[in-house]
């Protein structure tokens, strides 16, 4: 009786179907079959009943190029938010230990200033002793013209080199003003900091 049994259970499961497999390949076009392809590996797949119903999932694990572009990119926006976050608190920090009321920041304001406008202060007198430089030499040059003969070698070095002096000097003016502007800037954004986080602290 055991071995008819036996016999009944091994005819009854070889009778059995085979599973059916449902898969997308990477181009997005839908599959059937009783086997997955080695090619479909990674892709995820969907194993279904008689009936067609999903009776068991694989998540998809290999991902395209284009979602691994869009991946590493939502990694580096969330890497560069944590390290503004982090840069924040930092400088929050920073506000807190250095300052204990707004007119400190002032104060420190007023000095950062005063060295820039000493440094511009420079500057506007070295412009000032080349512009004479370059005026002498361009008067000497019109001396030697006006009677007809070429003006030295030297004159003529003395108004490129005040030229070049002039543009040299120009260019870093204009980058002290940058930077002066650049500190009112800073200190003003750091002072309603500041003040934000003293209110925060009531």
């Amino acid at each position: 009786m055991r071995g008819y049994i036996a016999i009944l259970l091994i005819a009854s499961s070889g009778s059995t179907p085979a599973a059916t497999y449902r898969w997308v390949d990477t181009q997005g076009k839908v599959h059937y079959g009783d086997v997955l392809p080695s090619q479909s590996t990674g892709l995820g797949h969907e194993e279904l009943d008689k009936q067609g119903r999903v009776i068991r999932q694989t998540p998809r694990t290999l991902l395209t190029p284009e979602e691994r572009r869009c991946r590493a990119a939502e990694a580096a926006a969330r890497k560069e938010q944590l390290r503004r976050a982090e840069d924040q608190q930092r400088h929050d920090r920073a506000l807190l230990s250095s300052y204990s009321n707004e007119g400190e920041i002032d104060l420190a304001r007023n000095r950062a200033l005063e060295l820039e406008n000493l440094t511009l202060k420079g500057l506007q007198t070295r412009l000032d002793n080349s512009s004479a430089k370059l005026s002498f030499a361009n008067d000497q040059i019109a001396r030697f013209h006006a009677t007809g003969m070429a003006e030295p070698a030297s004159v003529a070095q003395m108004r490129d080199e005040a030229n070049v002096e002039l543009a040299q000097i120009r260019e870093s003016m204009q980058q002290r003003q940058k930077i002066i502007s650049d500190l009112k800037l800073r200190f003003e954004a750091d002072k309603a900091r500041f003040r934000e986080l003293m209110e925060q602290r009531q």
